[in-house]
């Protein structure tokens, strides 16, 4: 009877250390699949295949107009974001590989969002008024004449 339960713990002991238990977490830059930890993608690279007992991650890098910006596992790289001129726009800052596109609006408008995705024109204040905020004219008094809300 004794002897039973010590050729348990013998051969427990035993087929664990054979056997270890599958990683349930892993280390930065890493991910899990299939009880194994493989190695994201570095930015500007897209995973074609998952590691294996055998093989590496591997990887490709984003093709011409497209981008990662991340450490990832994606299977496709982002597409650059369009400048429209039709909509007021205009690449500021061509992206790259780890980038994306930066639009402005060209001279004589401004952004109607903070995503910048379009563009409207300034509104031009009336003689006496000058701009408080894009689009919102306030009441101009020249420096020296007594009242001067800008001051």
């Amino acid at each position: 009877m004794f002897r039973l339960p010590l050729q348990c713990v013998f051969w427990g002991c035993l087929l664990t250390s054979v056997h270890p238990e599958p990683p349930t977490a892993c280390r930065e830059k890493q991910y899990l699949i299939n009880s194994q930890c493989c190695t994201l993608c570095q930015p500007g690279q897209k995973l074609v295949n998952d590691c294996t007992e055998f093989t590496e991650t591997q990887c490709l890098p984003c093709g011409k107009g497209e981008f990662l910006d991340t450490w990832n596992r994606e299977t496709h790289c982002h597409q650059h974001k369009y400048c429209d001129p039709n909509l007021g726009l205009r690449v500021q800052q061509e992206g790259t590989s780890v980038t994306d596109n930066i639009c402005v609006c060209k001279e004589g408008q401004h952004c109607t969002s903070k995503a910048c995705e379009s563009c409207v024109l300034h509104h031009s204040c009336s003689p006496g008024f000058g701009v408080k905020q894009i689009d919102i004219c306030q009441p101009h008094f020249p420096k020296g004449c007594g009242l001067n809300p800008l001051m």
